[in-house]
This record gives structure tokens, C-alpha cells and sequence, in this order.
């Protein structure tokens, strides 16, 4: 709050923190009334406060100290509203509805070859609960399948991938090995025709 400071000399006011009481005399003009009365110009005063780092809102004075107190109260309230939305936007419901449970079951007898303790085509947890939708995260189908069906065990597109780069493997082995066996076969023809050469030609065809 202000209050007016009565006497002589130069125009004073008086601040007062509404928090903790702390009170700062300010120096300002005062503005008169109808009635003759004189008021400490709020507005002088409030500028005057705020470049000394009070806090001026609806009215209320607070200072500097209580000031600073309030606005951290105020990021640690952000702080744990935010990490309490992120917390309930990113955790799985605790457990799945019966309905639920009975989607996923459904799913999984189509999609899980229970024989090959594989997902046949490219089916996976995460692409079965996309299908499903229904507000059914990966974790419950990987829980259901674990239970009732088996273990992850890959699929039929990450074996059929894999038995392709294996044959490409052993394709580029067995080129490998005819290559080196053409270049060794290359290398003895030249051999022979090198020795053919220097026989014919006598000792001096190796010096220069």
C-alpha cells in the first residue's frame, strides 16, 4: 500500500510490501482532489518501485525479497503441472479393460504363430497394437502374447530377410572363390609364358 508522509520539505511517500510489511519512502508528487485534499501520485510511485525491483500487480506492493519468492512458488507450479501432464500423457493406464483384453487376444490368434513361436508376415507388438487402436499400447499386446502365445521371436519378414542376406553372403563367397581361383589360374598362364620367353631368349633377356 502508500501512504502519505505529512510535513515540510520535499514530497514523500510511503511504500508498504502487503506481503512481509517491509516499508521504502519514496520521493514523488502529489496530485490534488476536488474536496483540497492532496494523494501521493500512484503512478510516479509505482515506476519508481518497479526500476527498484518491486513488484506492482492488482494493486498489491510486494518487495523485491517477497517478490522473487513469489515467482519462484510460481516456476516450481509450472514445473510440476508440466511434469505431471507429461507423466500422465506418456504412462500406460495400469491395466487393461476386459474389452481390451479381448481385442488384443483376438489380434494375436490371427496374427502369432504360435508353432513357429513367431508373428507371421511383418506383424510385431507395436504394429499389432496400431492396428488395434483403442487406446492399446505395445506393452499390453507384448504382456498378452508373453502369457497366452509366446515369445517375440522375430517374424516371417525378418526371417525371410534374413535367409536372403545369408544367400547373398554365400553368393558373393563362392564369387570370391571363383574369382581368386580365375586370377591364381591368370597369374601361373603368365608365369609359364614369362619362363617360356626368358628360355628361349637366353640369360640375358632378365637384364637390363
Amino acid at each position: 500500500m502508500i501512504k502519505a508522509i505529512a510535513g515540510k520539505g520535499a514530497n514523500r511517500a510511503r511504500a508498504i510490501c502487503d506481503d512481509c510489511g517491509r516499508e521504502e519512502v519514496v520521493t514523488c508528487d502529489y496530485l490534488g482532489r476536488s474536496n483540497g485534499a492532496q494523494k501521493p501520485n500512484a503512478g510516479q510511485i509505482n515506476r519508481k518501485l518497479t526500476g527498484q525491483g518491486w513488484d506492482v500487480r492488482n494493486g498489491k506492493l510486494h518487495c523485491p525479497a517477497c517478490a522473487a519468492r513469489k515467482r519462484a512458488f510460481a516456476q516450481q507450479e509450472k514445473q510440476e503441472v508440466t511434469v505431471a501432464q507429461t507423466s500422465a500423457e506418456t504412462c500406460d493406464p495400469p491395466e487393461a479393460s476386459r474389452e481390451q483384453k479381448r481385442l488384443i487376444i483376438m489380434a494375436l490368434e490371427e496374427a502369432y504363430d504360435v508353432s513357429a513361436q513367431r508373428y507371421r508376415g511383418g506383424q510385431t507388438d507395436a504394429t499389432l497394437a496400431f492396428e488395434l487402436g483403442n487406446g492399446i499400447p505395445a506393452g499390453w499386446v507384448a504382456e498378452k502374447r508373453e502369457e497366452l502365445f509366446g515369445p517375440a521371436g522375430g517374424n516371417e519378414e525378418i526371417d525371410a530377410i534374413r535367409g536372403e542376406v545369408e544367400a547373398i553372403d554365400a553368393a558373393m563367397a563362392e564369387g570370391l572363390e571363383v574369382l581368386r581361383k580365375d586370377i591364381t589360374n591368370r597369374i601361373s598362364a603368365l608365369s609359364k609364358r614369362i619362363d617360356a620367353v626368358c628360355a628361349a631368349v637366353g640369360p640375358r633377356a632378365g637384364k637390363v
